[in-house]
């Protein structure tokens, strides 16, 4: 296998482990509403899959580890994209929240930034601010910090 086979085998595996958050997420209430499929099927389509699989891979449940991007905004991304599901339905459970806050943390996001991080998100979200608005937020949050 060559670097490029690799590195498009890397991002395949990072797309579905990703898309499994994704569908465990939306499962954490035990109900798929139509908002979360049409979320899932957004997202699916974003990764390159088709509905057939997406459909598939919705009927999933196995575990799987998760390697994250390397790439912060990557990696943001997808969490932004987690909090998105939960919230599809309109509100976000404690079992989502859970979730949400372990895909974080497997995500590379430490113990004392995932709480402000999830809230940045979450009510980014409600108040219609967009994924890249709420990143550089984020960046912006996270230099201010780490001057203190």
């Amino acid at each position: 296998m060559n670097a490029m086979e690799f590195s498009d085998h890397s991002i395949k595996k990072q797309h579905m482990d990703y898309f499994i958050h994704l569908v465990r997420v939306a499962k954490a209430d035990d109900v798929i509403t139509a908002e979360e499929t049409a979320l899932l099927h957004m997202f699916g389509k974003k990764m390159g899959y088709s509905e057939a699989e997406v459909e598939n891979l919705i009927l999933t449940t196995s575990k799987s580890d998760y390697i994250p991007p390397y790439k912060l905004a990557e990696r943001f991304e997808q969490v932004y994209g987690i909090v998105k599901m939960s919230l599809a339905d309109g509100a976000i459970d404690k079992n989502e929240m859970r979730i949400a806050g372990s895909f974080a943390a497997k995500s590379g996001f430490t113990d004392q930034e995932i709480p402000k991080l999830l809230v940045l998100i979450i009510s980014g979200i409600r108040k219609g601010i967009d994924e890249e608005e709420l990143f550089e937020m984020y960046r912006k949050n996270q230099k201010i910090s780490t001057m203190v």
